[in-house]
């Protein structure tokens, strides 16, 4: 664990400001090289980073000095890499924290960072810290507060859970989709032409 949190403050730190020297054939030095120009003055540096970089745009809105990226857990998957990001942008005075996993694919020999395909994870890796904070809250808060559901008895306790987490669940999927609706209509809104 101690290992482990070194390299993630290593990582942090380089990411932030301190470039190291490429490995082109390491995916997680790719991840470092293509989020550092990305959220850099110059965002089109990082196209050379990227699978489709002649045509996808890096569409970062905004920027600001203190934007950085953490990279994380590193997994390999069918020959594709998933490596846990998370973006902090800073935007009015605000950090936002966007979790995501940086997608690396290979492309003619060399890794490239699938910049289309990692922004589809967002949701995932949204949902992905979300379940992981709230077992950890529950587990916690089991092992020091008696009766948290309302019963002793264990099977009527985890249908109680059960309950309370589909509704929980269907609340939930209510508030994401009507954020999801609404940005969209404010997205379409945007791109609209003005009226003269």
């Amino acid at each position: 664990m101690k290992r482990f949190l070194i390299l993630n403050v290593i990582v942090i730190i380089t990411i932030s400001g301190c470039s190291g020297a490429l490995d082109e054939n390491n995916p997680e030095s790719v991840a470092q090289a293509f989020w550092l120009s990305a959220l850099s003055s110059d965002p089109s540096q990082a196209k050379q980073f990227m699978k489709n970089g002649e045509v996808l745009a890096i569409d970062i809105i905004g920027q600001n000095v203190k934007d950085s990226a953490s990279i994380g857990e590193v997994v390999e998957q069918n020959g594709y890499y998933f490596i846990n990001t998370t973006l902090s942008l800073w935007r009015k005075e605000r950090q936002v924290s966007i979790p995501l996993q940086t997608v690396i694919v290979p492309v003619d020999g060399r890794w490239k960072v699938d910049y289309w395909s990692t922004k589809q994870t967002v949701v995932n890796a949204t949902m992905d810290r979300t379940m992981k904070y709230f077992a950890s809250t529950v587990n916690d808060a089991d092992k020091y507060l008696k009766n948290i559901l309302g019963v002793q008895d264990q099977e009527k306790a985890l249908q109680i859970a059960e309950t309370k987490i589909d509704a929980e669940f269907k609340n939930a999927k209510k508030i994401f989709l009507l954020n999801l609706e609404a940005g969209l209509e404010k997205t379409a809104q945007k791109s609209l032409p003005k009226s003269q």
